[in-house]
């Protein structure tokens, strides 16, 4: 029953507060980047505040928020994240309210002794817990009730539930590395990781043992601990989830950053400790790489990033930027040099010579080998080298300590796949996009390593440069990035974080479907699954995706990037597709509480709850439903989730409720008498912005003056539809949901009728309606 159509004269603030606490549960759970704590904690008073509720009713309907994710999530992985959310972010949450140590005790302790009377709830969560496979049942409040004893917000003798839990001690010390562990670092690891998936007593910690681990090998660097970590993390991204729904990516990502910036070769170390400096930079790189993608980081690095002049922050913004031969006089003389000393290690059949490997900068490295790779195409395009060459010369990358380089080698030709015009190879037309012609790369006024070669039958560079006209030759970059990719070498962990770049460059229509082809298919599909395989081993929880009737992560992709039409349009089709369901009711509520709570990162005005009422109201309600209402259940759903949105905006009932709790109080204290307490109670409600504790009535008369407007439209355009109803089963429901609506919403100044401020209500109205 929607809960403006319930029995009772007054709408039950604490159900729209379960709306809200709904929203804001599946915001920290599945937005990325992850809702900062401070954001949550304001919403939480704004809530208290807006609605005239005790802080223990928001929490109790913040923890059944959570309770309700966990209970519809259907995979261990899922599971994994709503009890790390309900059992330590929301305790975590409920410590930074500000509150004194026994106020904040007598508040969270309330909020369980309700919360225990839900065992509806309850008990399924236990069952869901117990589908794990563990062969444990989970009491899910007592499991609450601990972590809330970890951050000191409970008393153990004024819980039962405790009674029997003693409490269990985390040794920090427990987990070390380096040459104060007797573990190898990937044991010592993997054992931390594997615990941060299941105690969650003490996750909090161990999550931040995992930050400080990183910290600490970050500053004294220790490749050998940073770069098993890193990979770990890498192969298990719901440990990542973890540590970034308690922590902000910043905690992680800087001193990952500095790792990358400072790394330097010594000459005097030996080529193992270099071969082992360059694979740990690649997985730390990596791991960056994957943290920003991952997480949509790539718009606020300047806020998860320190050093803005670094390395690491700059390489970031262009990936895939390469440096021209024609603009080679633009490079410093160290990184001319290098570039000149690897293509002749690549092409001389010299091979890479240990005094290389030991004197080259992995940044500078990193940063030539796109132009390294595009000189390479060049010239084995123009002659200068045949495929042979070319091929032998490039599988030198395929090392382990080496790898990395291929991140802004596989991008770059990607994006000439892509964006460069498939012409035949000996077509007198220029690539497009950013490609260069081969002839100005091996050209002698551009400095090429290559250009001075010369070509097949004696030719000189210039001649070379003459005899090749064509752009870059697609085709071959198709054939060298194939040969990249099927190589048994090339590892899984990048083929996860460039899966975009290579299932665009494979889509595009100049690559024949071949054995290569077939092979990295295979591969792309077996990345998704590795992470399964390799965690069921290990007896970790899987990651799955979500099966959220409406899906977070896509309407705050669709509001920010495709506008507020677009944004409500795609609730409408969801719900309604979500109302032929047992689920229709959920929608609904979801589905209204993203209509009216600002989604995090969205500061225009254009994209305000104001802005997407109206769109919903005037103009999107009446364009998508009518062909796709096809039951009388689906114009029920639909009502409930019009009835809701405006309900969210209604505040009258608000003011009722507030008065009423100032009442009540006063007449419990018996200070004062009847009349005064009336009058009292008045000039309370007039006065309650400057004491912060409930919006004034001005503010809430304005928010209803706000919603009337569309309040009369709906009318007209239910007097409209009334003809076809008669017809039409899906009108028909909603005609009616909406005309139990109606009653349930008197004139506008007749709920604050026959109270002390009622006249000072009517005045303020008048000038809300001339204003």
């Amino acid at each position: 029953m929607a809960i403006w159509n319930a029995p009772t004269t007054e709408i039950d603030p604490e159900a729209l507060t379960s709306t809200d606490m709904l929203y804001l549960t599946y915001t920290m759970a599945r937005i990325r980047p992850v809702v900062q704590d401070v954001f949550v904690v304001q919403r939480l008073k704004d809530v208290q505040r807006i609605k005239g509720l005790t802080m223990d009713t928001v929490l109790l309907q913040f923890w059944l928020a959570g309770l309700t994710g966990l209970a519809e999530s259907n995979t261990s992985s899922q599971r994994l994240l709503w009890k790390c959310l309900v059992l330590v972010k929301i305790p975590s949450i409920c410590s930074k309210l500000g509150y004194s140590s026994e106020e904040l005790c007598d508040t969270v302790e309330s909020a369980l002794r309700q919360l225990s009377f839900y065992r509806g709830i309850l008990n399924e969560c236990d069952e869901c817990i117990a589908e794990d496979g563990t062969g444990e049942r989970v009491d899910v409040l007592k499991s609450i009730a601990i972590g809330c004893r970890a951050n000191g917000l409970v008393r153990p003798d004024q819980l039962d539930i405790l009674a029997d839990a003693p409490p269990t001690h985390y040794d920090p010390e427990q987990y070390k590395f380096g040459k104060h562990s007797q573990q190898s670092p990937a044991d010592a690891v993997e054992e931390l990781c594997g615990r941060t998936l299941s105690d969650f007593e003490h996750q909090e910690a161990l999550l931040d043992r995992i930050i400080q681990v990183c910290e600490e090998a970050a500053a004294s660097n220790d490749v050998l601990t940073l770069s098993k970590l890193c990979q770990t993390l890498d192969d298990n991204p719901l440990v990542v989830d973890l540590v970034l729904l308690m922590r902000s990516p910043s905690s992680l990502l800087i001193p990952l950053e500095s790792f990358v910036n400072n790394l330097q070769q010594n000459e005097d170390d030996d080529i193992d400790t270099c071969n082992s400096n360059l694979e740990g930079f690649g997985d730390v790189l990596i791991l960056i790489m994957t943290i920003v993608r991952r997480y949509e980081l790539a718009e606020c690095l300047d806020s998860v990033l320190k050093e803005k002049q670094g390395f690491c922050y700059m390489w970031l913004h262009h990936t895939s930027a390469t440096i021209p031969a024609a603009s080679m006089s633009s490079m410093t003389a160290d990184m001319q040099g290098l570039m000149g000393r690897w293509i002749s290690a690549l092409f001389d059949s010299m091979g890479i010579s240990d005094d290389l490997i030991q004197t080259s900068k992995p940044q500078m490295l990193l940063e030539i080998s796109p132009s390294i790779f595009e000189q390479s195409l060049a010239a084995c395009q123009a002659g200068v080298i045949d495929t042979t060459t070319l091929n032998s010369g490039l599988d030198y990358f395929l090392q382990p300590c080496l790898l990395f380089v291929l991140i802004g080698v596989v991008q770059y030709l990607c994006q000439e796949i892509v964006f460069s015009a498939p012409t035949p190879l000996n077509s007198t037309h220029h690539s497009g996009h950013g490609a260069s012609s081969a002839s100005s790369m091996i050209s002698p006024t551009g400095s090429s390593p290559l250009a001075s070669r010369g070509g097949a039958g004696g030719s000189s560079g210039g001649k070379a440069g003459h005899s090749v006209t064509s752009g870059k030759s697609v085709a071959m970059m198709q054939a060298s990035l194939k040969s990249l990719l099927a190589g048994e070498a090339f590892p899984a962990r990048l083929i996860r974080l460039l899966k975009s770049e290579i299932s665009a460059a494979l889509g595009h229509n100049a690559i024949e479907n071949d054995h290569q082809l077939a092979i990295i298919h295979e591969r792309l599909a077996e990345t998704s699954v590795n992470y399964d395989l390799m965690k069921r081993e290990k007896g970790w929880p899987v990651f799955g995706g979500s099966t959220y009737h409406m899906d977070v992560d896509l309407f705050r992709a669709t509001l920010c990037y495709m506008g507020p039409a677009q944004f409500v349009t795609n609730i409408l089709k969801r719900l309604l597709k979500a109302a032929m369901t047992p689920n229709g009711r959920r929608a609904a509520e979801l589905g209204a509480a993203m209509m009216t709570t600002p989604l995090v990162g969205c500061g225009d005005k254009h994209l305000s709850p104001q802005s997407l009422l109206w769109t919903l109201l005037c103009q999107t309600l009446w364009i998508p439903v009518p062909s796709r209402l096809e039951n009388f259940t689906q114009g029920k759903h639909l009502a409930t989730f019009v009835g809701m949105t405006l309900d969210m905006f209604q505040s009258s009932s608000f003011v009722q409720h507030h008065q009423t709790q100032l009442q009540q109080q006063q007449q419990e204290k018996g200070t004062e008498g009847v009349a005064s307490t009336s009058e009292d109670t008045g000039m309370e409600v007039d006065s309650v912005q400057t004491g912060s504790s409930s919006m004034s009535v001005l503010e809430q008369l304005e928010r209803d003056a706000a919603v009337e407007p569309f309040r009369v439209m709906l009318d007209q355009r239910l007097k409209a539809l009334e003809p076809i109803a008669r017809d039409r089963p899906g009108f028909e429901g909603f005609v009616q949901g909406m005309t139990q609506y109606r009653e349930r919403h008197p004139p506008l100044s007749l709920p604050l009728q026959g109270t002390s401020s009622s006249s000072a209500t009517t005045l303020s109205l008048r000038k809300v309606r001339m204003g």
